[in-house]
């Protein structure tokens, strides 16, 4: 970020750096994709993944660069928002561009949280990709739509539940509730086939047993 100064003592952030690009971007530059999903609140970036995610105006000398991912394209106006002093795109306007140029899964695990969060929620976006109508790259975004669940509740239940799709097994039911026979509240599972009386969970390390 030539031209921009900090005090050393400052920890190196995303937000650190999100104001930096602020201060040095071209007028019309916009944060997107896995930053701007950031910004909207999903937590799908590693804490040491700092590179900054940028649209810039067609011609723009701006290129990327160690901790700066550019590239160049034009937003409507609707599709842009600020956070803070940055623009950043919409939060539908961010989902639709992460199912149209990330990996499939990458785009799942990001989608599936940001309209977890409803930012922005299943329907909105749903609107928005048949607003889009025939625009190159729309018949992929609605195959990557037709995947999304917004219940999910981390990222390894949708590699989990992707992994069992692609695997050739139905899609499981999200979330489901088990009662007993008495209608009690037993408990919810990540995933499951309700039919086949089958639950699959996805236990990470908070469900490991303290060491001994």
């Amino acid at each position: 970020m030539r031209g921009v100064w900090v005090d050393a003592r400052a920890p190196d952030s995303r937000e650190l750096r999100l104001l930096a690009l602020g201060l040095v971007l071209p007028a019309r530059a916009v944060v997107w994709g896995p930053t701007a999903a950031w910004a909207w609140g999903a937590s799908v970036l590693a804490d040491d993944d700092l590179d900054v995610h940028v649209i810039c105006p067609i011609g723009s000398r701006v290129r990327s660069r160690p901790g700066l991912c550019v590239i160049q394209g034009t937003l409507a106006p609707a599709d842009v928002t600020s956070w803070g002093p940055v623009r950043v795109t919409t939060a539908t306007r961010t989902a639709y561009d992460c199912l149209h140029r990330l990996p499939r899964i990458d785009a799942l695990v990001t989608v599936d949280e940001l309209t977890h969060l409803r930012r922005p929620a299943m329907a909105e976006l749903a609107t928005y990709v048949d607003s889009r109508g025939g625009r190159r790259g729309v018949r992929e975004v609605r195959r990557g739509l037709a995947e999304v669940e917004p219940l999910t509740e981390s990222a390894m239940e949708t590699r989990t539940r992707i992994l069992l799709v692609d695997a050739g097994l139905p899609r499981p039911t999200a979330q489901f509730v088990v009662h007993d026979g008495d209608g009690c509240h037993v408990g919810r599972l990540d995933l499951a086939y309700p039919e086949a009386k089958v639950a699959v969970e996805y236990d990470g390390a908070l469900h490991w047993p303290p060491a001994t």
